[in-house]
């Protein structure tokens, strides 16, 4: 079933679950799963509260890339550490899926036959693993600068903030979209998320914390803003 709140086009799927749940997919599309129990007046009733959270993360989906070109075809330009290379797909018979780099091409070796959303997702795969290595690298540094040491660290593709931080758990997430920036926007994430460990808020103290460990911080920003 298909409804439309505020022009907002949303597939609702009714299942045997106990609560309902909204989603909003990478490619823009809102998804709605109800319960049996549900009448489609509180299903309505329920879209029309939310319609500010959907326009939000709808647009957010909409301006957000894929990590990975859904096509993941020969001739697609991809951003690796903020130089652009051209994709080369190589099938070649009885290899073990791998990637390499040689400065301008990133050459993709799959077997024949393999499709798009499989190349698509080796591809994802493959970049989360060059930003998990520069992390393993540029993660000890800022901590050695700061002083500041965070007991754990995640990678993931989140649509709206380039990090985050649990404090408690003392704990960062860093989004896998960097692997396309400079590897100077990687380091100015890990040491803003880094600082929340010391300052909960955007105030005087964190920037001025940011300035001292990165007098440029506020120009990188404006690279990842662009």
């Amino acid at each position: 079933m298909k409804l439309t709140i505020s022009g907002i086009p949303v597939e609702v799927t009714r299942k045997r679950i106990k609560n309902i749940y909204l989603r909003v997919k990478p490619d823009g599309r809102a998804l709605l799963s109800a319960p049996m129990r549900m009448t489609r007046e509180e299903i309505d009733a329920f879209l029309r509260a939310r319609t500010g959270w959907l326009q939000k993360n709808i647009a957010a989906a909409k301006s957000h890339p894929p990590l990975a070109p859904a096509s993941a075809a020969t001739g697609e330009t991809l951003y690796l550490w903020g130089k652009p290379h051209i994709l080369i797909v190589h099938e070649i018979p009885g290899c073990h899926p791998h990637a390499s780099n040689d400065g301008t091409r990133i050459h993709l070796c799959v077997r024949p036959g393999t499709d798009a959303p499989r190349r698509a997702a080796l591809l994802r795969k493959i970049l989360r693993g060059e930003l998990e290595k520069a992390i393993t690298r540029r993660l000890p540094v800022i901590e050695h600068l700061t002083g500041l040491h965070a007991d754990e660290w995640r990678t993931k593709d989140m649509k709206t903030r380039w990090g985050t931080c649990n404090i408690q758990a003392r704990r960062i997430w860093i989004n896998l979209q960097l692997v396309h920036h400079p590897e100077v926007c990687l380091d100015y994430i890990l040491l803003h998320e880094l600082l929340h460990l010391v300052e909960k808020y955007h105030n005087e103290r964190f920037y001025g914390l940011m300035t001292r460990f990165m007098p440029e911080w506020r120009k990188v920003r404006g690279m990842l803003n662009r």
